[in-house]
C-alpha cells in the first residue's frame, strides 16, 4: 500500500509540473513578434465586441481574411448601416484592389478609393504591424497560461501608445492609450490572439476589438478576380 501511495503522489507531482510555466512577459512578446514576422500565410479575423468603429459611413462588425504576406489579402467584411447588415468581399492582389458588393460582380477600385481600403495584411507587417508593435508595450505583465483552441499559450498584458497603434490599421486609430492582452503559443511563439481595448471607437469612444490568427503557413492562393464588364 505504501508503494501504491508513493506512485499516486508522484503522479500528482508530475501533473502539477505539466503545462506551461511562467516566462518573462517582455521576452514572450519579443519571441511572439519575431516568430509571427516570419509567417508567409495566415488566416486573420477581427471582431468588434464593444463600441462602434466606422469606415466610409458604415459600422464595422467583423472581418475574416486569408492573407498572403506581405501585401495580398482576400477579406470578407461584415458592415452595418442602421439595422441593415451586409457582407463585402475585398481582394487586394498585386497592389490592385477589387470590391465585390452583394448581388454584383467584382469591380476594381483605383485612386483615392483604393487607397482608403484597409488591408488586413498590414496587421502583420514586420515593420509596422503586430510583430513590430507588440514587443514595444509598457507595463508588461504575465497573466498566466491559457489555451487558445487546443494550443497552450502564454497570456500577457501590456499598454500601447497612440503612435504605436496607428500603424496597425487606419480604422483602429486611437484617441488614447490602448490596453492589450496577447496570447502567445508556448511552443512555436506564434501570436494566436490579441484583444485591444481603447478609445478607437467613433468620436474617440471606448471600443474593444479581438484579433484571432490561425492557419499559419497554410495553402492560400489569392489571385486577381475577373472584373464585371462595364463596371
Amino acid at each position: 500500500m505504501k508503494a501504491l501511495g508513493a506512485i499516486v503522489l508522484a503522479s500528482f507531482a508530475i501533473a502539477a509540473c505539466g503545462g506551461l510555466q511562467p516566462v518573462d512577459p517582455v521576452q514572450a512578446l519579443r519571441d511572439g513578434g519575431a516568430s509571427t514576422a516570419k509567417l508567409k500565410t495566415v488566416t486573420a479575423s477581427l471582431k468588434f465586441t464593444k463600441g462602434t468603429v466606422s469606415f466610409e459611413g458604415y459600422a464595422l462588425v467583423s472581418a475574416t481574411a486569408a492573407l498572403r504576406l506581405p501585401a495580398d489579402s482576400d477579406t470578407i467584411y461584415k458592415i452595418r448601416q442602421g439595422d441593415v447588415q451586409i457582407s463585402l468581399q475585398i481582394v487586394i492582389a498585386g497592389g490592385r484592389v477589387y470590391l465585390h458588393p452583394p448581388f454584383s460582380g467584382f469591380t476594381e477600385l483605383t485612386g483615392a478609393e483604393a487607397s482608403a481600403v484597409p488591408n488586413l495584411a498590414k496587421l502583420l507587417d514586420p515593420a509596422t504591424g503586430l510583430p513590430a508593435v507588440l514587443p514595444l508595450g509598457r507595463d508588461v505583465k504575465y497573466v498566466g497560461a491559457e489555451k487558445v483552441g487546443d494550443v497552450d499559450c502564454h497570456k500577457v498584458s501590456a499598454v500601447y501608445g497612440t503612435s504605436q497603434i496607428q500603424g496597425l490599421l487606419p480604422p483602429l486609430t486611437s484617441a488614447g492609450d490602448v490596453d492589450a492582452t496577447i496570447w502567445i503559443g508556448g511552443s512555436d511563439h506564434l501570436i494566436r490572439k490579441a484583444v485591444l481595448s481603447g478609445k478607437f471607437g467613433d468620436n474617440g469612444t471606448d471600443s474593444v476589438v479581438e484579433v484571432d490568427l490561425s492557419g499559419f503557413n497554410g495553402g492560400v492562393v489569392i489571385a486577381s478576380p475577373a472584373v464585371t464588364p462595364g463596371a
